[in-house]
């Protein structure tokens, strides 16, 4: 049997028919794929830092500053850093990069760009959001985030359940923001100094806000300067007692007294109380990346999915809820609403070929046959190196009408 890192890079040759070619002469078949490339061997890795061209799901590029710790055997996690508004990847890394290599995360901070589309976005420009014409990051779609964390996973071979965003400013707000949609991959999220949007500044987003549960199973460190003026801490004080409200279990939020807008202010140089406390905290953050009950909200298709349940079909205007409960390893139950479909992203590490599943959607139960597919684990990789998020088999419902 090949390594882990030889059947991780194997599945991503340009050449889908070799690839799977390839597998077919090693008699490695779909379940036995899945779980080689969810593993991990010892081997070291040499620490480097330096500057790589990053290339989105747009086809921009940007450049991304790059430190790497060495680390004796285990993968490195991912710390991904965003910048604020008129910064760089570049000025932002010195301020995380001793927390990097304590805790063994390789930093990874792409600079952003401006977006590939005029548009009305207003979530960080405010009111005049189509004449802000500066640099941003994208807050719902495929921006430099997701591209950073595929080019660790397959330059870096790193762990995909270590993997934790910060943000700061502008970066903060889109650290709340894909922590919302994309939660499934990270293990902890640290927004400094955002929000949820700047929308807030004239009322409530309710539309931004609708969509903060999602965070409830994501661990947070929100932190903020009490005395900042550009973006005040009451946005995210009001966040974090909404989420504590609801029984968020894993959440720490940090409210830096006299500290202002600029990170330099807010104390978290290596070794202070406030540097201390954060290590601690990230030290212990793991991803579950198949829990056995999944709520979710998305408000479109493209951040539908949630672990191995996706909605789709969204109805525009509305969040779609999803509630999905693995009841057992052969029965799984679903209720929906604002969607017309679910697709279901089925794993052998519950199931054996040939096992019956019983899916309930909205009450109304059909039984599949779990057939593991090995094109379906290559292409479930391919599509983002996260051994966490592929599939054996997916399984399209339509959602009855009540």
């Amino acid at each position: 049997m090949m390594p882990p890192h030889e059947a991780r890079a194997l599945c991503l040759l340009p050449d889908r028919a070799a690839v799977l070619a390839g597998l077919r002469d090693r008699k490695i078949g779909a379940t036995a794929l899945r779980e080689l490339l969810e593993s991990s061997e010892e081997r070291p890795r040499q620490a480097w830092s330096g500057t790589v061209e990053l290339r989105d799901g747009q086809g921009r590029r940007t450049d991304m500053a790059v430190r790497v710790p060495r680390t004796a055997g285990r993968r490195p996690g991912v710390l991904v850093v965003l910048h604020g508004a008129g910064g760089s990847g570049e000025q932002i890394l010195p301020h995380f990069a001793a927390l990097g290599e304590r805790l063994g995360l390789a930093v990874l901070c792409p600079t952003a760009q401006l977006p590939a589309e005029r548009s009305n976005n207003l979530d960080v420009a405010g009111l005049f959001g189509s004449r802000f014409r500066m640099p941003r990051w994208d807050l719902s779609g495929p921006d430099f985030l997701p591209a950073a964390l595929r080019w660790a996973r397959t330059t870096l071979d790193a762990d995909p359940d270590r993997c934790v965003l910060a943000g700061v400013s502008m970066g903060g707000l889109a650290t709340w923001n894909m922590g919302m949609r994309y939660r499934h991959s990270f293990s902890a999220a640290v927004p400094v100094n955002g929000a949820l949007s700047v929308w807030e500044s004239f009322g409530t987003d309710e539309r931004t806000r609708a969509l903060l549960p999602n965070t409830l199973p994501l661990p947070l460190f929100v932190v903020h300067g009490s005395a900042d003026e550009q973006i005040p801490a009451r946005f995210d004080r009001e966040s974090v007692e909404t989420l504590r409200a609801l029984g968020h279990k894993d959440l720490r939020y940090e409210e830096v007294a006299g500290g202002g807008h600029g990170l330099e202010t807010l104390g978290l140089e290596p070794d202070s109380p406030l540097f201390t406390r954060l290590e601690e905290w990230l030290a212990g953050a793991q991803r579950t990346a198949q829990p056995d009950e999944i709520r979710h909200r998305a408000d479109e298709d493209r951040h539908g999915r949630a672990h191995w349940v996706e909605a789709g079909g969204i109805t525009p205007g509305r969040a779609a809820e999803i509630h999905a409960v693995r009841t057992s390893p052969g029965r799984i139950e679903v209720e929906v609403s604002g969607a017309r479909r679910v697709t279901l992203h089925l794993r052998g590490d519950r199931l054996a070929p040939g096992d019956t599943c019983r899916i309930s959607v909205n009450g109304t139960a059909s039984p599949v046959r779990f057939t593991p597919d090995l094109p379906t684990v290559v292409d479930s990789y391919r599509e983002t190196a996260d051994p966490g998020l592929v599939a054996e088999q997916i399984v399209h419902c339509a959602v009855p009408e009540r």
